[in-house]
């Protein structure tokens, strides 16, 4: 009984939200909020039951158990735990029992990591000692890295066409333990890959497989790092964002919003540096929050208040301000009190700090884009002002809405945003907005875009349009010496890009039918890539079809080195295609010289 105490004196916030998510645990303080406690205490378990489900929980809380359809931590396990706190008298704190909650509860956390902790400690030391793992730790990870590889495994072991409807839920399993370890970056990642199957299994129109694939790929690179010998806390990343400093006085101006619907609601606003030397040009601050369920209305609530501004960020989205102990993480502004507004005054859009930034040749853009190898959404924005719009149309196919922009060269791009229930508002907006440029075809237009280049083809997504903005007139733009004879290579990196698809596509075809099913080798695939010059992509696509055609017919398959060889080829192709990626958009581009 005491160990069930001392577990549940530690599952705070942060450990329940470790456990689930947060979506899960605010939806389980809701169902608890008011309700009759109704459970059972035993020696060392204990049996709540709640939301016309029986929850068993036990020691430690991540292996309690629900009689609900999920096989993982579920709702009502932590409405469960949730009431059990609320109810069950807790031990009092002291030096010795903390120890011992560690021992129950976090037995799988390595010995040397910083506990997580329900109240500040007392005092900070002056010079913080420099973290390592213990070789029990290291172990302990490994051991954790290859079970999450054999769940990975599984998923082209079996193919999605049948795949177990236990997946998820093991998927969610081994996110929880990287969770116990502070495997941070593999639990984020894995939980997207079980959110991803999820899509797939229940047939939402929202899943990509190229995505899910990518996801795969990527996270199978992470865990293998993760196998080194020597590991560092660092290179298990961290479980929230850390902000710094910016240093000095960071004065911002508004330039956009967007809205973000599905599982997740609400605004994310977009400020321009007005530094012209910064590095980092653009920042965000997201307003965004889980949305519930509540008689199968949705409703959502944000604290949007900020910086002690008495006022919502978006009733300040009109006003130039002067920031003064700005914290920042990739770009994303900190919302925390110790920032503060030295002043603000009436923003104005149409200045020089913007109209320096607009694209009017898009080459200049795709050659830029290309060279600065963006990681983030805000490493991808940019003001881009089109000569005039050719066509406005909804693409039936790709359920995307389209808008075709034509520079002063004749070079076009499109405008692309993809319909979904959500976003029907925004869609129509992007349609009214292309029809009026239609109209007026001697009205200037500047866009606030991320770009992209997929499929060849440089590509924005819109955030803003401004119909106000001043004319911008360039010098032309002369395209690097390596793009010169653009016709000549294009020709060539389209073949190239040609047989990458071809090569994912069989990926593609693996990963749906799985590694039991008749997966023959032709060597099609390696010979063509013989054949091209590259080699070194031949081998290893010979030795990953050899291995998946293999599988079936052996004892000792090991899925997971199937694995691991998909993971090379798809590491190879995404390099390539960024170096190719650029030619073929310039190329695409009509009126490219």
């Amino acid at each position: 009984m005491e160990d069930l105490k001392k577990a549940l004196w530690f599952a705070d916030e942060n450990f329940l939200v470790g456990l689930s998510n947060k979506g899960t645990y605010k939806r389980a303080c809701k169902d608890v909020d008011g309700v009759i406690p109704d459970f059972d205490l035993s020696d060392n378990s204990a049996t709540v039951r709640t939301g016309g489900e029986t929850c068993t929980i036990t020691v430690p809380l991540a292996e309690s158990k629900c009689t609900c359809i999920s096989r993982g931590i579920c709702r009502h396990i932590i409405g469960a735990i949730i009431i059990l706190r609320n109810n069950v008298e807790m031990p009092s704190q002291s030096e010795e029992l903390q120890e011992e909650i560690d021992s129950v509860v976090n037995a799988d956390i390595p010995e040397t990591s910083e506990d997580v902790q329900s109240s500040p400690p007392e005092s900070v030391p002056e010079e913080p000692q420099e973290e390592f793992l213990s070789e029990r730790d290291v172990t302990k990870i490994h051991e954790c890295v290859q079970q999450c590889l054999d769940t990975l495994g599984n998923i082209i072991k079996y193919g999605l066409v049948r795949i177990p409807e236990s997946l998820p839920d093991m998927l969610e399993a081994v996110a929880v333990r990287c969770h116990a370890l502070r495997m941070a970056d593999a639990e984020s990642n894995l939980r997207t890959i079980g959110s991803k199957l999820s899509d797939c299994i229940e047939r939402r129109a929202s899943f990509s497989m190229d995505s899910f694939i990518n996801e795969i790929c990527y996270c199978t690179g992470l865990l293998t790092e993760l196998t080194a010998e020597s590991l560092k806390p660092e290179q298990l990343g961290t479980f929230r964002q850390t902000y710094e400093n910016y240093g000095k006085k960071l004065t911002i101006l508004p330039v956009g919003q967007r809205s973000v619907n599905g599982d997740y609601a609400g605004e994310i606003y977009y400020f321009l540096n007005i530094d012209p030397y910064a590095e980092q040009r653009f920042f965000s601050i997201s307003d965004v929050r889980p949305v519930f369920y509540d008689n199968r209305q949705k409703y959502f609530q944000a604290n949007s208040f900020i910086w002690g501004l008495n006022t919502p960020i978006k009733n300040m989205m009109h006003s130039e301000m002067v920031l003064i102990n700005a914290k920042v993480s990739n770009g994303k502004l900190s919302t925390s009190q110790e920032t503060t507004v030295l002043t603000a005054y009436d923003a104005q859009i149409d200045c020089d700090e913007v109209r320096d930034m607009i694209y009017t040749d898009f080459r200049q853009l795709a050659v830029e884009i290309s060279e600065k190898n963006p990681k983030t959404e805000l490493d991808k924005m940019c003001f881009v002002q089109p000569e005039k719009c050719i066509e406005n149309f909804f693409d039936k196919y790709s359920q995307q809405h389209v808008i075709t922009l034509e520079d002063v060269n004749k070079n076009r791009i499109s405008v692309r945003a993809k319909y979904s229930a959500e976003n029907k508002d925004f869609i129509d907006l992007l349609e009214s907005i292309g029809k009026k440029m239609l109209e007026n075809p001697q009205k200037n237009y500047v866009f606030l875009a991320t770009a992209y280049i997929y499929d060849g083809e440089l590509t924005l997504f819109p955030i803003e349009v401004y119909d106000f903005i001043k004319k911008q007139y360039r010098e032309p733009y002369e395209l690097p010496e390596q793009y010169e004879n653009i016709e000549v290579s294009a020709v060539y990196a389209e073949e190239i890009l040609d047989f990458f698809t071809e090569v994912t596509d069989k990926i593609t075809v693996i990963v749906r039918s799985g590694l039991q099913a008749d997966i023959k080798n032709d060597h099609k695939l390696e010979n063509m890539a013989f054949n091209y010059g590259l080699k070194g992509l031949s081998r290893i696509i010979g030795e990953f079809m050899e291995s998946a055609s293999s599988y079936r017919h052996r004892t000792d398959g090991d899925s997971t080195e199937v694995l691991l060889k998909m993971r090379t080829i798809s590491d190879y192709i995404r390099h390539s295609r960024k170096k190719l990626a650029v030619i073929t958009s310039l190329s695409n581009m009509k009126g490219s010289n």
